[in-house]
């Protein structure tokens, strides 16, 4: 087996270890930081998901699409991104999260939702408060996980 250290700079980080996410040889090993803060994020994002669902902010099963959008326009910092719905869905249940939608309902979601978040536009016109309602999905996602990352930081800097 051979061992190779690779140093990367932080925005190059994530996309970095999305392309290794395609690639099931290769297998990231160490104690640095940034292992140790990947499995800190993941867990954040699982929190943030049951608190969603404790609150009932899902409504449709296409409103995980919104999170996965939120990731690749790099508005959730350091979730990574993701080139396919599959490969999400993947990393959702790799993170613990069961009895989510089938790929072809986020595939549905991704080819409706235009631009760039907080602008995003649908091609399916939805009514004004729907569009609110599904911008909220990840409103609601980033305060759940940003909040639980804090408490989570503030638990490790008490050692």
């Amino acid at each position: 087996m051979k061992q190779i250290v690779i140093e990367i700079e932080d925005e190059a980080y994530e996309p970095f270890m999305g392309m290794l996410r395609l690639c099931p040889a290769v297998k990231v090993v160490g104690t640095c930081m940034v292992v140790e803060t990947r499995d800190v994020i993941d867990r954040c994002v699982a929190l943030a998901i049951k608190k969603l669902r404790e609150d009932r902010v899902f409504k449709h099963p296409g409103d995980y699409t919104y999170i996965m959008r939120g990731a690749n326009e790099g508005v959730i910092k350091g979730m990574g991104f993701f080139y396919y719905p599959s490969e999400f869905l993947a990393y959702l249940r790799e993170i613990g999260i069961d009895k989510l939608p089938g790929r072809n309902t986020l595939y549905d979601g991704i080819t409706r939702t235009f631009g760039k978040f907080p602008e995003w536009t649908f091609s399916d016109h939805p009514s004004a408060d729907e569009v609110m309602r599904r911008k909220n999905v990840l409103k609601r996602f980033l305060s759940a996980y940003t909040k639980i990352k804090l408490n989570v930081s503030d638990a490790f800097s008490d050692y």
